[in-house]
């Protein structure tokens, strides 16, 4: 199970169409669960599979090298404007899950780019067609946390 990944520099309104979270948000990767732990715990919170996750101060976006958000991302992450993420925590194996609703975990908080985290990068599986490019991603907690849950019933 690979999470997709969207950002939205202008809403963080979900308007679910067409399996996306809107017309608004892009899609730019994918989060590799199994490199990304604290990541994944948190998730599980917000999936009611865990009670507690460490606190999460930032991730690595696998991002979509087919991108143009990712590019720019790469080649100079202080240009980037804080934005919005969704995460569908099913990502495509959404149709094979029994009884998974479409699901986005929205930040409750904007977002930033950044060079580095407090990790290095994790290194991309060997056996991936396309090589992802990995975008530290630096994320905000507020009172409510740090993603809201969006279903559609």
């Amino acid at each position: 199970m690979r999470p997709e990944v969207w950002i939205s520099t202008t809403t963080s309104e979900v308007t679910f169409e067409n399996n996306t979270p809107g017309s608004q948000w892009e899609h730019v990767g994918t989060l590799d669960i199994a490199q990304q732990s604290d990541l994944t715990k948190n998730l599980q919170v917000l999936l009611g599979l865990r009670r507690t996750a460490p606190r999460l101060q930032g991730f690595y976006l696998s991002g979509d090298p087919e991108s143009a958000w990712v590019q720019a991302a790469k080649q100079d992450p202080t240009t980037q404007s804080a934005f919005w993420i969704a995460i569908d925590p099913w990502g495509t194996m959404r149709a094979s899950i029994h009884g998974a609703s479409e699901t986005y975990f929205v930040s409750t908080e904007m977002a930033t780019v950044t060079r580095s985290l407090a990790r290095r990068a994790p290194q991309p599986h060997p056996g991936l067609r396309g090589k992802p490019v990995m975008i530290g991603i630096k994320v905000k907690r507020n009172d409510y946390g740090l993603f809201t849950r969006r279903v559609h019933e």
